[in-house]
């Protein structure tokens, strides 16, 4: 059961590239975190209630709740809705985010004689990895570049249970500062560029160019 939602896990990320609507790409997020959720639940119940309690609260209250309000909240400030303007049509970026997803397969298969890995979990992980860094490089809107962002972080989070039954506490609140901060960074970025840009294109910070008096 806990490798089927590995499976639906790595999947999303399928979704994520071959829809443009933006309000679908934070669903997607939503749904990452709940099998992230599940994922802790059926393959680290045995872990300290602490640390337990902890990922549920990580998954759950932060991945699946508040970053995607948060998200929805700049969405609907932005009246951004559609990332139509990829450098690549969105069924090229199906096939190419199936190949990488493929390969992730045919690496936790070759991962599988590693004892100390979870080797399905580590190859849906790396897979997660390359194609949210493949995304953020061929997208436009800079509310996109956020969500492959955070979907990124969610493969970091991912391959961090593939290599450890425990996760040490201190080490989840360091990912989670840095997601925060993150988010509330890139919040602001994306509120003080649609000041200035209708229209949330990447390609309009090219333009922008220092001035001396």
């Amino acid at each position: 059961m806990e490798n089927g939602f590995v499976i639906l896990f790595g999947l999303t990320m399928l979704y994520l590239a071959a829809t443009s609507r933006i309000i679908s790409h934070i669903r997607v997020l939503v749904v990452q975190g709940i099998l992230l959720f599940l994922i802790c639940f059926l393959g680290y119940k045995d872990t300290p209630l602490l640390n337990l309690a902890f990922l549920t609260a990580e998954t759950i209250v932060v991945k699946s709740i508040l970053i995607p309000l948060f998200l929805y909240r700049i969405l609907k400030k932005t009246h951004a809705k559609r990332d139509e303007e990829a450098n690549i049509p969105h069924f090229y970026c199906l096939v190419i985010s199936s190949v990488i997803l493929l390969f992730g397969f045919l690496t936790s298969n070759y991962m599988a004689s590693h004892n100390s890995v979870s080797a399905l979990h580590f190859g849906v992980a790396i897979s997660v990895i390359v194609i949210s860094l493949w995304l953020i490089t061929i997208k436009h809107k800079i509310v996109s570049n956020v969500i492959e962002f955070i979907a990124m972080e969610n493969g970091i989070f991912l391959l961090s249970l593939s290599v450890a039954g425990e996760m040490p506490i201190l080490v989840n609140l360091g990912v989670l500062l840095d997601v925060f901060i993150a988010v509330y960074i890139l919040g602001l970025f994306v509120k003080e560029i649609d000041k200035e840009f209708k229209d949330l294109e990447v390609s309009h910070l090219s333009g922008l160019k220092d001035y001396e008096d």
